[in-house]
């Protein structure tokens, strides 16, 4: 399942990861809420979503400012369209998890949202790739619902969804305390093992993970609203080969490093909005958004 952690994971998590978590530590300042002073205080009158803040895809930086400063939309790539129906089948079918109803209808849910209207590419291929995203959900969240029926005879049957899927999905939440929008979504926060979860899909995972900037992000904002640690994160990466469905994950510690680079890339980027600051046309990436309004800016 997306958000399951396969039995090596579960051993780098407990043998490796939560050690040095533990060992390590968070310097206190860095914690979300320690929002109200320096270096997380946001020192500029701006808001942010979270995907500008993290967002690698221009070396410059120049997707913000023409979104933020010159309030360009942007092209819905393909890439772009399959990430967005892609997020959407995962949170539906948790939804319908929730419920405990493991064979919902695909069809008719994936045609009522009219994604057609506002996506690009090969809409059939991302319809296919939806519906694998979903059918895996599904079958994966119903065997471990099994598993905790037969391990858990006391249990009611919300207790039993409640400890075999733990997950807060699109959780939405405030980000203003550290310069982010007001309504930020999280793509799932695992509430049983502490762990806050991103989804990319189409990217696969590098040796340097620079994605692990949304997981450190989403930690620092669940920390300044809650006021709970949330030291593990993990990147997972969806991809597709032929009629395959490819997962993998990357578990890591969020670390002071990562919290100070996250602050670094939010700072940079607050203050290129506030200012109206055009950092440059840079080589452009064909997955950006921008790519073609960025050539006659």
């Amino acid at each position: 399942m997306v958000y399951y952690l396969n039995d090596i994971e579960h051993k780098q998590l407990l043998k490796k990861l939560r050690p040095l978590s533990r060992s390590v530590g968070v310097t206190e300042e860095l914690r979300g809420w320690s929002w109200d002073n320096s270096p997380l205080k946001p020192y500029y009158d701006v808001k942010l979503p979270m995907y500008s803040i993290c967002s690698k895809y221009c070396p410059t930086s120049r997707d913000v400012y023409l979104r933020h400063v010159l309030k360009k939309k942007g092209e819905m790539t393909y890439p772009v369209s399959l990430g967005s129906v892609t997020h959407a089948s995962i949170n539906e079918a948790y939804r319908q998890v929730r419920r405990k109803n493991f064979n919902p209808a695909f069809e008719e849910w994936y045609n009522a949202q009219k994604f057609e209207t506002h996506i690009q590419g090969n809409l059939e291929l991302i319809k296919k790739y939806a519906g694998m995203v979903w059918k895996h959900v599904l079958t994966n969240a119903e065997s471990k619902f099994t598993d905790a029926s037969s391990s858990q005879p006391y249990s009611t049957e919300e207790d039993m969804i409640a400890t075999s899927a733990p997950f807060l999905i699109e959780h939405k939440i405030s980000g203003e305390l550290i310069g982010c929008s007001g309504i930020l979504s999280v793509d799932c926060y695992d509430y049983l093992h502490n762990i806050m979860f991103d989804v990319k899909t189409g990217i696969k995972k590098e040796e340097v993970n620079p994605y692990k900037l949304y997981a450190t992000g989403y930690a620092l904002v669940f920390e300044s609203i809650y006021e709970v640690p949330v030291d593990i994160g993990c990147t997972v990466f969806l991809n597709f080969k032929d009629d395959r469905l490819l997962i993998e994950r990357d578990l890591f510690h969020i670390s002071d490093d990562l919290r100070s680079w996250w602050i670094e890339e939010r700072d940079k980027k607050l203050e290129m909005v506030y200012e109206e600051k055009d950092p440059g046309m840079a080589e452009c990436e064909r997955r950006c958004m921008y790519a073609a309004e960025c050539m006659t800016v």
